[in-house]
């Protein structure tokens, strides 16, 4: 039994005595738990029109991309004052949350097909469509240069054939940089000296590549040209193990099979030792290293079958061999990794080696969600592809939360990308509400003591105590609540007319898991009473009044 399921347990006893009397102490928090998060308190952010399919922190400004052609302020309904045009790229300042100038027009060739290309790109007209999605957006290693990919032909209209280069210092595009790949460009990861792309593209300078490219900085096509057979859809670039890590919706890598995920050699492109494999049906939509080794990635299952990865993953990039896999079913769409901490953009709905986000629960899905990026423990359970005593990481108590988008959404995924740096997540997508509060396509969130974070405490609906008598004196039940950025919540007993709480508790609990907790007023014989819930953070709220 873990920690918390103890303390859960202990707490649950009713807890008697006088004002100063605790018969069952909670039991200390595990140090897992401890890892701080950033706050789950919602930024003032831009907002867009459309779905952010990518996000990059580069310096103090966010670059985002996808499938948008309006920006308006936080707090701005559509059409409404401050909404300027921008087309499926933008910038803000990340430690304001202001709108940057930087507005490149990013644009596609209208054509006509029979076949449908898919929800991606826009129908507009019978058998008529117009792709220019913008799906990737990664920085150089020395922060100089961004690269852009996805369906696009033009930029600010200039022929400029899915991959897309910019200086930062002045956001001029990279006229340097102009590769020209045949269709989708997914993934992109960059080193020193090569930008590695992958997608659906069958040619790039005019020559023959698999779903897989290299380029020079200066444009010119290597010859790194390993294959898959279907969408790559995530390219991790990690020169210290000289491996570039690949995802997608591939079976066979470099014609041999290997299902979703594998790695090649970052010169020759030859494939190198991966034995870590998820489910038959999965897809690894993203994956992002930690500078020490790591590959951290989630994924989604197209087959209903399990075992199947829905969850996040962590993956030695040096042997290939798994780290942990969280069994966490909820199609992951982005990951990101900060001060030892994962944070995810999925809809998580069941993580039942984790104790955690259980189905059927309160909430239906965890779009957003924090897990430790080391081994915390391991299974008692064989569930998904999780067996007993497989390592796992902790899920840690960062619950803010978004709906899944607009009505009539093809996905409802929510979330699709997220940045992070040591102070800051950033999160873009198709969701319009963040927190219960209208927020369209971006957000972001702030370690604690940066200027301008936002604390989400306890939550409501906190009800009312109730109120019963132990040989005449007051019994004050209640249900205990949940903090959105915290494990503990202290409650503080109030009886209307006395100064101050007459008795303090501090519990664990969870949105799935909230104990009930009680005190007998041994000092009076009736009263009026309620409840305080206060965290860590100065956060408080109170229960409504009951009397007896």
């Amino acid at each position: 039994m873990s920690r918390f399921r103890r303390q859960v347990c202990a707490a649950a006893a009713v807890l008697t005595g006088m004002a100063l009397t605790v018969a069952l102490p909670p039991a200390p928090a595990s140090a897992a738990e401890s890892i701080p998060t950033v706050t789950a308190g919602a930024m003032p952010t831009p907002q867009v029109d459309g779905i952010v399919f990518t996000v990059a922190i580069v310096g103090n400004t966010v670059y985002a991309g996808g499938r948008f052609s309006k920006a308006r302020p936080a707090g701005v309904a559509p059409g409404g004052p401050g909404e300027v045009d921008r087309t499926n790229l933008l910038a803000f300042d990340l430690t304001t949350g202001d709108l940057l100038p930087w507005a490149p027009v990013v644009a596609g060739t209208t054509y006509t097909s029979a076949n449908n290309p898919g929800p991606y790109c826009k129908t507009v007209g019978t058998n008529t469509y117009l792709c220019d999605t913008v799906f990737r957006i990664k920085k150089s290693p020395d922060s100089s240069k961004i690269y852009v990919g996805g369906d696009f032909d033009k930029i600010n209209g200039v022929r400029q054939a899915k991959i897309a280069g910019f200086t930062v210092a002045d956001g001029s595009m990279d006229t340097g940089f102009r590769p020209v790949v045949n269709s989708r460009v997914r993934g992109i990861g960059v080193t020193a000296d090569t930008v590695y792309v992958g997608g659906g593209f069958t040619t790039a300078n005019g020559a023959t590549r698999t779903r897989l490219a290299a380029f020079g900085t200066d444009g010119s096509l290597k010859p790194w040209a390993p294959t898959a057979d279907s969408e790559v859809f995530a390219v991790a670039a990690a020169a210290p193990q000289g491996k570039v890590v690949i995802g997608g919706a591939f079976g066979k890598l470099n014609g041999v099979s290997r299902r979703a995920m594998g790695a090649v050699d970052a010169t020759s492109g030859t494939s190198v030792t991966w034995p870590a494999s998820p489910g038959a049906g999965s897809v690894v939509t993203d994956i992002v290293t930690d500078g020490n080794g790591t590959a951290f990635m989630g994924a989604y299952d197209f087959s209903g079958v399990n075992p199947r990865f829905e969850g996040r993953g962590a993956v030695d990039i040096a042997s290939g061999t798994k780290k942990w896999f969280d069994g966490c079913l909820g199609d992951t769409q982005a990951v990101t990794v900060s001060n030892g901490v994962v944070y995810s953009g999925s809809h998580t709905h069941d993580c039942a080696p984790l104790n955690a986000a259980p189905a059927g629960g309160p909430i239906t899905y965890y779009r957003l969600v924090a897990e430790t990026a080391a081994v915390s423990r391991t299974s008692t359970i064989n569930f998904n592809h999780v067996n007993v005593g497989d390592p796992l990481p902790e899920f840690l108590p960062w619950f803010p939360n978004t709906n899944g988008g607009p009505p009539g959404s093809t996905w409802d995924n929510g979330p699709w990308s997220l940045d992070s740096n040591s102070e800051y997540v950033v999160a873009g997508g198709e969701f319009t509400t963040v927190n219960g509060q209208a927020q369209q396509g971006l957000t972001r969130f702030a370690a604690r003591g940066v200027a301008g974070a936002v604390n989400n405490g306890p939550q409501v609906p906190f009800t009312a105590p109730t109120l019963t008598k132990n040989a005449g004196n007051p019994v004050i039940s209640w249900t205990t609540t949940w903090d959105a950025q915290n494990s503990d919540v202290t409650y503080q007993v109030m009886r209307v007319g006395t100064s101050g709480p007459i008795y303090s508790v501090t519990q664990s609990s969870r949105p799935w898991l909230k104990p009930q907790l009680s005190y007998i007023d041994r000092a009076v014989t009736g009263g009026t009473y309620y409840v305080r819930a206060v965290d860590a953070d100065g956060k408080a709220i109170g229960s409504p009044q009951a009397t007896i």
